[in-house]
């Protein structure tokens, strides 16, 4: 039972906020494909992957990808539209090479990148699509920068009452470890402007800067950029090794690797795209 006031559960503390409505939308996104590339490293990763598909399935009349790369396969859920598992022994998850994977086997115009831990309210994707849609934006993030990370009991409500008004009546209460400007979580692409771009550079191996620098790339192609107003919501989960750093000598790596491509003009970016590798398979052209 509800009230306008808050949930009525013994497990709500009354020193939080909660004024809701139960919203049940369905809106067609068959033009859109979620990709969410994953290694289960916790049953916290796990549960946090299959509420993230029921808040997207809910919503969206939409199409999954996800891409399991383990020693062994974890993932079984019916809300996965493919599934695919890639057998792999390697300790450091290589997020881009298996992004990139997954670019070239969805069909469809747009995509929608997904970390296994976040969310937004459904409302800022919808506002993402509709910028891609116009074609006003390349890339949208629906969400204005700020990547808030919820402590572990906000994880717990969510699983209970399944709405996003939990996160947003309570932000005072949470940390942003990235500032107000995070380019990381989530975002959403024109594909053929994502291929064009070189998709996700493989160099960038390991956790870290593999983020920002897709958008440094993708502002010095000249492409455009936009983000939607509202915060997106990192589920709580334990910090195992591909949440940090594998490596000093990784982390210089990636590091070097984001400083290069933040010298390069538009046309030294298309051509290292085309001679590095890293974008093999896409049809990569200079549009310009």
């Amino acid at each position: 039972m509800l009230t306008r006031d808050r949930f009525l559960f013994v497990s709500f503390p009354d020193f939080l906020k909660l004024n809701t409505k139960q919203i049940n939308t369905m809106h067609n996104y068959s033009d859109v494909t979620f990709l969410i590339p994953v290694r289960i490293d916790s049953t916290d990763r796990l549960e946090n992957l299959k509420l993230v598909l029921e808040f997207v399935k809910k919503h969206f009349d939409t199409n999954v990808i996800v891409l399991e790369a383990d020693k062994k396969e974890q993932i079984h859920h019916p809300l996965i539209d493919r599934k695919i598992f890639i057998e792999d022994h390697d300790p450091v998850f290589h997020r881009t090479k298996y992004l990139n994977q997954m670019t070239k086997e969805a069909t469809t115009p747009y995509l929608s990148i997904w970390d296994t831990d976040v969310l937004v309210p459904f409302t800022q994707i919808e506002l993402a699509l509709k910028q891609l849609r116009s074609r006003k934006a390349d890339m949208v993030f629906p969400y204005d920068g700020r990547f808030y990370f919820t402590p572990s009991m906000f994880r717990q409500l969510y699983k209970q009452h399944k709405t996003t008004d939990i996160f947003e009546q309570n932000e005072d209460k949470f940390s942003l470890p990235a500032g107000k400007h995070s380019v990381g979580g989530a975002f959403m692409v024109n594909r053929d402007a994502y291929l064009n771009a070189g998709m996700e550079n493989e160099n960038f191996y390991g956790w870290g800067a593999e983020d920002v620098e897709r958008v440094k790339r993708w502002e010095i192609l000249g492409y455009c950029i936009k983000r939607i107003d509202g915060a997106l919501y990192h589920l709580h989960h334990p910090r195992m090794e591909n949440s940090w750093f594998a490596s000093q000598e990784l982390e210089l790596r990636n590091r070097q690797e984001l400083i290069k491509i933040c010298r390069m003009t538009t046309n030294q970016g298309y051509k290292y795209i085309k001679s590095s590798g890293y974008g093999k398979g896409a049809n990569v052209v200079d549009w310009r």
